[in-house]
């Protein structure tokens, strides 16, 4: 890519919307019609976009998309909940993956610069910061997570399945999970599990 394509993709945006975000906090966002707009603009039709992989888990989907700009790739993973109704009946499992393939295209062109102003930086961020939910345990210590909120099974065999892919033995992953959340992966919450997900899919 060229720098004066590099630099009309980095543009600033002026549509910066705000949506709440956890702990009361509002989340700055660009949406992505004005992505998708953007890349047209500068690129064309020299960019495509595909979805790699998808997962459906207990309560939230994951999706592996690829974005490429001539000869630049990057991949990047989106994910959301599952939409259900009042009385826990899913709505439509194929209109949340479309929504976690947006979000995985939206990062995926942060990756190339477009947007890069949510961040404050010159790079977006890598590795999230993820904060400590839980006290660190000793170790041969269970924590206190009660059942229903433990991690799924189908998060489990994902996390497993991150750690292969990055070269790392369980062991290793664990050590990443106490790192962040004071426990290993087999103890995560289903919160902390779609964190720590999110955090082995961006570990180099």
């Amino acid at each position: 890519m060229d720098n004066e394509k590099l630099r009309l993709l980095t543009r600033p945006f002026k549509d910066i919307k705000t949506r709440p975000g956890r702990n009361g906090q509002a989340v700055s966002y660009v949406e992505a019609h004005s992505i998708v707009q953007r890349l047209n603009d500068v690129l064309g039709g020299d960019w495509s976009y595909r979805v790699l992989e998808r997962e459906i888990l207990d309560g939230e989907v994951i999706v592996l998309g690829e974005l490429r700009v001539g000869d630049e790739v990057k991949q990047a993973f989106g994910g959301g909940e599952i939409t259900k109704t009042r009385d826990g009946k899913i709505v439509s499992v194929a209109d949340d993956l479309k929504s976690a393939a947006t979000d995985a295209l939206k990062k995926a062109a942060t990756l190339m610069g477009v947007a890069l102003q949510l961040y404050g930086a010159e790079e977006p961020p890598v590795t999230p910061s993820v904060p400590r939910l839980v006290p660190p345990v000793q170790d041969g210590e269970e924590p206190d997570v009660p059942p229903g909120n433990r991690l799924t099974r189908r998060q489990a065999e994902f996390i497993g399945k991150l750690g292969r892919t990055h070269g790392l033995s369980k062991s290793e992953v664990d050590e990443r999970a106490k790192a962040q959340f004071g426990t290993t992966a087999a103890f995560l919450t289903v919160r902390q599990a779609s964190e720590f997900i999110q955090l082995l899919t961006n570990a180099a």
